[in-house]
């Protein structure tokens, strides 16, 4: 689900500094989201079809069933490794309105929905409509920052299904120095703990290269990180471990400019609303648009 914004979160929209100053050192170690940074996400498909979950469910709602996701955390348990792809079909389909013994039936396949559609793969199918394709500028952004000699890595809270289909369209190990999955570290931004799992890769990263160029090493410090995300408390809470790190926000053009003067409700509806959004190549130059302090406009 796009997060939804406040007037204060604009303000975390902001380009990177190559230097964090005197005593913060040069960049050294840039890690980006996934979801809506590197590649578009599409809830719009996933909600217009949520109500295939429980088709005989005549007073079905998107909104109730979210809320009943929320409440028993099923993506956090997901994207952590604390839930199997079983017990994670069985919640959706409890969310979508089925009984506790239904949902458990429907989710091993004995039984089927009453349109005659396996539940367990139209739960897949419906994960999969989330993932888009990458952005080509984003990519070469990427590749840009690294030939600059930045180490380079993703950072994503994501299942195990998404970076099976993430992986079909982009070759991410290959982009990336390292990637960094919630499910690998059993905890999801904005917990410190994944932050810190990423700093220990860069910092590895950082010593071989080091020990390549015959340089001493030393220990990175936390503002020669940076990172963007789309979600303002993924990006406050690396701001508070000391990262350099900045919000790509997808309001429109016309939105951005007023979004500092819009009510907190405003602002919250509108920013959850694909059509008031950048997608593709609009997108990826709000992300081009945080690194134009680090690589000169030819560069970029």
């Amino acid at each position: 689900m796009w997060p939804r914004l406040s007037p204060q979160d604009i303000e975390l929209y902001e380009p990177f500094r190559a230097s964090a100053g005197v005593d913060g050192g040069t960049l050294q170690a840039v890690f980006f989201d996934i979801g809506s940074v590197l590649i578009d996400l599409d809830w719009d498909s996933f909600f217009n079809r949520q109500h295939e979950l429980n088709p005989d469910a005549s007073d079905f709602s998107t909104d109730a069933m979210m809320t009943r996701v929320r409440e028993n955390q099923l993506m956090v348990k997901w994207c952590t490794g604390r839930m199997g792809p079983f017990d994670y079909t069985r919640g959706m389909l409890e969310a979508a309105g089925h009984s506790s013994e239904h949902a458990h039936s429907l989710a091993l396949g004995i039984t089927r929905l009453s349109n005659g559609v396996y539940a367990p793969a139209l739960v897949k199918e419906l994960s999969s409509l989330i993932v888009g394709p990458a952005r080509p500028r984003v990519v070469r952004l990427i590749q840009k920052l690294r030939k600059h000699g930045l180490i380079v890595g993703a950072l994503s809270n994501a299942t195990p299904w998404h970076e099976t289909d993430i992986l079909r369209t982009t070759a991410l190990h290959e982009l990336f120095d390292v990637v960094i999955f919630s499910q690998d570290v059993g905890t999801e931004k904005p917990d410190p703990a994944i932050y810190k799992s990423a700093e220990a890769s860069a910092q590895k990263i950082y010593e071989v290269r080091c020990k390549d160029q015959n340089k001493a090493s030393g220990t990175l410090r936390s503002a020669q990180f940076a990172f963007v995300d789309d979600t303002p408390a993924n990006v406050r809470a690396a701001r508070a471990l000391g990262w350099q790190s900045s919000l790509i926000c997808l309001l429109k053009d016309e939105l951005l400019g007023t979004a500092v003067r819009m009510s907190e409700n405003e602002l919250a509806q509108i920013s959850t609303s694909s059509k008031n959004l950048v997608f593709a190549d609009e997108a990826a130059k709000r992300v081009e648009g945080l690194f134009a302090r680090i690589l000169s406009p030819e560069k970029v």
